[in-house]
């Protein structure tokens, strides 16, 4: 610096600054109202809530499962858990209802389809599947159903009804042998759908069997089962029925 040149007292603020260059406060961004934040955290609560009872539900059952241990799972007190779901049979209720809104957006999804009544019913048993093996809620949903046939939503009514419809559809454009009872055939998915469900539970909880090559693809072999039940087997047909069949 030439030695003729004056110092400015004050350097001149960058423009960004010159706003607060005279003792302006900063400004802060704006805070959300303390409604919105209770609401927001009773919202994390409760799906924290619901998750761990999946959980614990999945595992051990209705009967099997306490509120102490959802709120061990959930790391939340009991207060809090009550403060949501007064009773455990009040949180099963929600639990099953998630579960069924889950599983009639799948099939939803699959009716949506442009396929034959009878692709369309395979779909649907393998979307059902998929969504027992990665949401738990949908499991749990499942075994209270079981645990507790008159309370709540039905989770097979999420489902099998239009299993049934599209059946019944495929019999009637000559899909299915005359032979062939589309009420039996609905009735043996549901076992099978109970099947897929229970071998799920056993994998998700205690882990895959480690004496296996690798983890056996449960979707894909309910595929092969199903197109096993529609085109059967053997290469002969039935078995006529024996004298002592009849009586």
């Amino acid at each position: 610096m030439r030695g003729d040149e004056e110092v400015p007292a004050r350097l001149p603020a960058p423009p960004l600054l010159r706003g607060y260059a005279r003792g302006a406060p900063l400004s802060r961004a704006p805070r959300r109202p303390v409604a919105v934040v209770k609401q927001m955290r009773a919202a994390r609560t409760r799906a924290a809530v619901l998750r761990a009872a999946a959980v614990e539900i999945d595992r051990d059952g209705y009967a099997g499962t306490s509120l102490v241990r959802i709120c061990a799972t959930a790391g939340i007190s009991l207060g809090a858990l009550t403060f949501h779901f007064p009773a455990k049979s009040t949180l099963a209720d929600e639990l099953q209802d998630r579960g069924s809104a889950m599983t009639r957006a799948a099939v939803a999804q699959v009716l949506a389809l442009p396929a034959s009544p009878l692709r369309l019913a395979r779909a649907l048993l393998l979307a059902v599947a998929r969504l027992l093996e990665a949401e738990i809620e949908v499991r749990a949903a499942a075994r209270l159903t079981r645990e507790r046939p008159c309370e709540a939503a039905d989770w097979t009514a999420a489902w099998l009804p239009e299993l049934h419809d599209l059946l019944e559809q495929a019999g009637a454009e000559g899909q299915l042998s005359r032979s062939v009872d589309p009420e039996a055939v609905a009735v043996l998915t549901a076992h099978l759908v109970t099947g897929v469900d229970a071998h799920l539970r056993l994998r998700a909880h205690t882990g895959p069997d480690p004496s296996a090559e690798a983890p056996r693809d449960v979707i894909g072999q309910l595929a092969e089962v199903w197109d096993i039940v529609l085109y059967g087997a053997s290469a002969a047909g039935p078995p006529r029925p024996e004298r002592g069949d009849q009586e």
